[in-house]
């Protein structure tokens, strides 16, 4: 399985909040997204690390009333694994060694932000192969689990040698040499095993092992039991390991074994995974295969879920190994009571998959929603605790044009893999793949054409979002979003079309047809409502928008006051000056300024300074913590420092009604908005429930 960090979660340990910034600045221009948290002090230090999950940690030798030395002391004592780069003023050999020595994972110069983004591929690269290794390890220990089953229930006589002394034997091997237990046998030597004469055959067998042991060698030699007793035997040895370690195997076939018998057992114990007693990936692709033919000959359409649980290595770290084989078995059991007839496996670490018979493309992404929602609510008991268990899910077809098996389940994959990354990177969410996102994914040139001829036809589509007021149910405001239709499949999202639009210049062409559209849409409109209209940042280094947002709004017959700009803090922090100059120039029209996404970077109260911004939309992952008591305080927090410029507040992104209670009592929220409360709409009207 390969990882990737899309989005690093980064704290920075430093005397500067201005230097601060400039780094993340600079890891962003060298195309790092990052999430970042100032500690400027010792108490910052300890709040960050205890309430957040960083992935990399900036540091400076001394920051505030803390060190370095201090930082190596709180992750130690809080068994936090996060690496973390030294920025050293006097970079030398021995501050160097100084830094290693004290667990840095690198030490670089404060003031080289080249070597510094160098250094951060490479301890991300780390991250990767670390998350990698735990994956292969928990195989290992999944596959180390299936042979010890396979061992204990073998008529034949199996042991394990390291160094020619036993470590473990199953039963019958234990038995059959007359020892009361394994723990008796262990630390036994193989040579004691065999009679006196065939101890220089024996001998020649090692030595040739010595020099290959991935060969198999056998051993025609009479065995000798405890009481002296000897009997004929052929030994099998073979390179193998036994509790992560290298060994060798040795195998005593037992006398009247049924080859076929044999031969079948193995054939189910090598497609049963043993933690959850579900079929194996082998197993699963088989039934693909035999779905892939049906497909062709009688057009039967199939779907393939895949299901993965949502981060699933922060239960492995709290519960353990065994814990979170606890949680597999819970969820596999509920899988099993769920699908029924369908085939169900367990291809991955913890992933899940299912393969099922449909009528469309509805069931599908209905029976994926079922599951998704019945893990969500599932909360297994594991080591006298109650874990919260989510999962995403990707769904993919086998059709009459399916090439094969792999090219399905890979197609599922990536689906999952895109579910994971909803709702701020915590996954809980469904994707179902559509044929078109594979033209959409795989050429720019295709996606640019369409934008242009959206544009020459007016084809674009505007999608109106309520933003619900906590004061006045009379303040009818609307963000306005827009998205390009499509012949076949949902229509592409503006996060897919807008980057490949930027590239071709087309993205001010394709803002000010939103502006005027949804203005027109406005005016024509029954009751008086407020806009808010998005524009991107290649729109506020434009110097002739604003007056032609002037005439755009006389055209239309639009009052400035409802209507409000608003760009991300992003575009706004590169962007700066120009921001500043049209947020003036509209603000002469009386149109308000919003900022999106606020609260991602160290300091954002400082566009204020240079940007009279009327109102602020929070960043998503606000939304996502409130269920954690430092993630309510933090967004209070916030809220405050925001409401001290009179500036209204928009809560985004709130998708279940405890959200929703947690806002409503939270204190200077204006707006709400989110699925919950009503989806975008394709055209403009009040919902029943404003």
């Amino acid at each position: 399985m390969s990882y990737a960090l899309d989005n690093l979660r980064l704290l920075i340990a430093h005397d500067s909040q201005d230097e601060a910034e400039q780094l993340m600045n600079a890891l962003r221009n060298a195309g790092r997204a990052t999430r970042a948290q100032l500690a400027l002090g010792e108490d910052d230090l300890v709040r960050a690390l205890k309430g957040g999950a960083w992935e990399l940690m900036l540091c400076r030798p001394t920051f505030g009333d803390s060190s370095f030395e201090s930082v190596m002391s709180h992750l130690n004592r809080l068994g936090k694994a996060i690496p973390v780069i030294l920025l050293e003023d006097n970079f030398t050999p021995d501050t160097i060694k100084a830094g290693m020595s004290l667990g840095a994972r690198g030490v670089v110069p404060n003031d080289d932000r080249d070597l510094l983004s160098l250094m951060v591929d490479r301890v991300i690269e780390f991250l990767r192969l670390r998350k990698e290794l735990q994956h292969s390890e928990i195989v290992r220990h999944d596959a180390e689990k299936r042979l010890s089953l396979l061992m204990d229930q073998s008529r034949d006589a199996i042991a394990y040698v390291l160094d020619g002394m036993h470590i473990h034997a199953n039963d019958n091997y234990v038995e059959m040499f007359g020892y009361e237990s394994a723990d008796d046998l262990a630390g036994v030597p193989i040579m004691d095993m065999v009679s006196a004469s065939d101890h220089a055959k024996l001998k020649q067998l090692l030595r040739s092992r010595a020099q290959d042991e991935s060969q198999t060698h056998e051993l025609e030699c009479k065995g000798v039991n405890t009481e002296g007793s000897e009997f004929d035997a052929t030994f099998t040895f073979s390179a193998s390991t036994y509790d992560g370690e290298a060994c060798t195997q040795i195998v005593i076939r037992a006398a009247g074994v049924d080859e076929n018998e044999m031969a079948e057992r193995l054939q189910e114990m090598s497609q049963k995974d043993q933690v959850t007693g579900l079929f194996s990936r082998s197993w699963f692709m088989d039934r693909v295969d035999e779905s892939v033919a049906q497909a062709a000959n009688e057009g039967r359409l199939s779907t393939v879920l895949y299901l993965r649980l949502d981060d699933f290595e922060h239960h492995q770290s709290g519960l353990g190994l065994d814990g979170a084989d606890d949680i597999l078995k819970s969820v596999a059991e509920w899988l099993r009571a769920e699908v029924g007839e369908a085939h169900l496996a367990r291809v991955d670490g913890e992933d899940f998959a299912v393969l099922q018979p449909v009528a469309d493309m509805d069931e599908a992404a209905e029976l994926a929603e079922t599951l998704r929602a019945g893990i969500e609510t599932l909360m297994p008991e594991v080591a006298a605790k109650t874990v919260h268990v989510t999962a995403s899910v990707g769904v993919s077809f086998v059709r009459e044009d399916a090439r094969s098996s792999q090219e399905t389940l890979t197609t599922a994959l990536k689906c999952c893999n895109q579910a994971q990354r909803e709702n701020a990177g915590k996954g809980n969410a469904v994707k179902v793949h559509d044929p078109m996102d594979d033209v959409a994914a795989g050429s720019s040139e295709a996606v640019a054409m369409q934008v242009r001829q959206a544009l020459e036809q007016g084809a674009f589509n505007l999608r109106y979002q309520p933003l619900m007021s906590l004061e006045d149910e009379a303040d009818h405001a609307f963000e306005v979003f827009v998205n390009l239709p499509q012949k076949q499949g949902e229509a592409m999202e503006a996060k897919e079309f807008m980057p490949v639009a930027a590239d071709q210049g087309l993205v001010g062409k394709i803002d000010r047809w939103v502006v005027l559209n949804a203005m027109r849409a406005a005016a024509a409109f029954s009751e008086p409502v407020s806009l808010v209209l998005n524009l991107n940042g290649a729109s506020l280094a434009d110097a002739t928008l604003a007056d032609w947002l002037g005439k755009a709004m006389r055209a239309a017959k639009m009052d400035g006051s409802r209507v409000t700009f608003q760009f991300s803090e992003g575009d706004a922090a590169t962007y700066l000056k120009q921001a500043g100059a049209f947020a003036e120039k509209v603000k002469a029209l009386g149109c308000g300024i919003s900022i999106s996404r606020f609260g991602g970077g160290l300091d954002p109260f400082k566009l204020f300074q240079h940007i009279p911004a009327t109102m602020v939309k929070f960043e998503g992952s606000f939304t996502q913590e409130l269920s954690k008591a430092e993630g309510r305080e933090r967004l209070t927090s916030i809220i405050k420092q925001v409401k001290e410029g009179n500036r209204k507040t928009v809560v985004g992104f709130v998708e279940s009604a405890a959200q929703m209670q947690a806002l409503w009592t939270l204190g200077g929220v204006d707006y709400l908005q989110g699925y919950y409360l009503q989806a975008p709409m394709d055209k403009l009207e009040i919902p029943d429930a404003a």
